[in-house]
């Protein structure tokens, strides 16, 4: 039996000052599916999705919601209609607890409507977090939570709207496999009572543990709807970038000399970093991976303020660096 369509977007365009960054796209959306938005950086999934949140406003096309044809002119009228979206960037008030970034301006109050009540709406986190599953305690605050227990908090304020349609942009760019794949329990809870969930990933190897269907844009623009079942990562990826793409091409015979350029020992901070070091060396591209909140911004922004102004030897944060001058 195949499940009710909960949306549709038909020939959505929108162009910003010298950018078309969607041009006469399509996608649609039933009950209780994962449909995936896949694409490079600038293929216009983040326009869409504000389109369809109301953070943006289309030029042209046409949204089918539940059956109607409906406008969404601001973030408020989305979530009156029932369609919810958790941003890649957190959204919470870091001064409050997880109940009250969940509930933030739809709190029970007392009768005359000037003092919270507290305990109804610790009550009700209690609730949702129970059944969604998460460890969270509703007292806690949020701005002393690490960043992936964060990432819950802003999932379930979204699902606490009890709408149809909750997106998910790039959900688990700041989370553990472990903690990814409770997200994906979550995903699954969601899918059982029929909502609908777009997923935004770059992270290809998640599309086959999650979605049901995938559509690929580029440059702004239509390409193609597959269901997951039926492709492969390899294809997906060709679609994505216009041209078959060599999935076992690995570097080979770089010219790396064993000259190193750049030294840094023992950098710190008084906030994240603590005693970074590394060498980089002639002809190399020395790759900083981690978490979200790992502290690679951190190190490169330490980096580009403490060397500004001599590029020689010197101390940065107690730390010794040295640069080699290349001709």
């Amino acid at each position: 039996m195949s499940s009710a369509q909960l949306l549709s977007l038909t020939g959505v365009s929108k162009e910003f000052p010298g950018v078309k960054a969607l041009n006469n796209v399509h996608f649609d959306l039933n009950e209780g599916e994962v449909h995936a938005i896949v694409g490079e950086n600038g293929a216009g999934k983040s326009t869409l999705m504000k389109i369809l949140s109301g953070i943006y406003k289309k030029d042209s096309g046409e949204i089918i919601y539940q059956g109607k044809s409906v406008t969404i002119p601001n973030p408020f009228e989305a979530q009156k209609l029932g369609i919810s979206i958790i941003h890649q960037e957190l959204n919470l008030m870091p001064h409050l607890t997880v109940a009250e970034n969940i509930f933030i301006g739809r709190e029970d109050r007392f009768p005359g409507g000037v003092f919270l009540d507290n305990k109804k709406l610790v009550e009700a986190a209690v609730a949702l977090l129970a059944e969604l599953g998460l460890a969270l305690n509703p007292n806690d605050i949020v701005g002393e939570l690490t960043i992936a227990k964060q990432q819950m908090v802003e999932i379930a304020k979204a699902v606490s709207y009890r709408g149809s349609v909750i997106i998910m942009d790039e959900p688990t760019s700041s989370l553990t496999p472990a903690e990814t794949d409770a997200l994906f329990k979550i995903i699954r809870t969601l899918k059982a009572a029929g909502k609908g969930v777009v997923y935004i990933s770059h992270r290809l190897e998640e599309l086959a543990k999650i979605t049901d269907r995938i559509t690929v844009i580029r440059d702004g623009q239509y390409v193609k709807t597959l269901k997951t079942t039926e492709t492969s990562i390899p294809e997906v990826i060709s679609l994505m970038v216009g041209r078959k793409v060599d999935q076992d091409q690995r570097p080979t015979n770089r010219n790396i000399s064993s000259e190193i350029v750049m030294k840094v020992e023992g950098i710190s901070d008084r906030h994240l970093l603590r005693d970074v070091s590394f060498e980089l060396r002639k002809g190399e591209i020395l790759g900083f991976a981690g978490l979200m909140g790992a502290g690679r911004t951190e190190l490169a922004r330490a980096l580009i303020v403490d060397m500004s102004s001599l590029p020689s030897d010197k101390v940065v944060f107690g730390a010794r660096v040295v640069i080699k001058d290349l001709d």
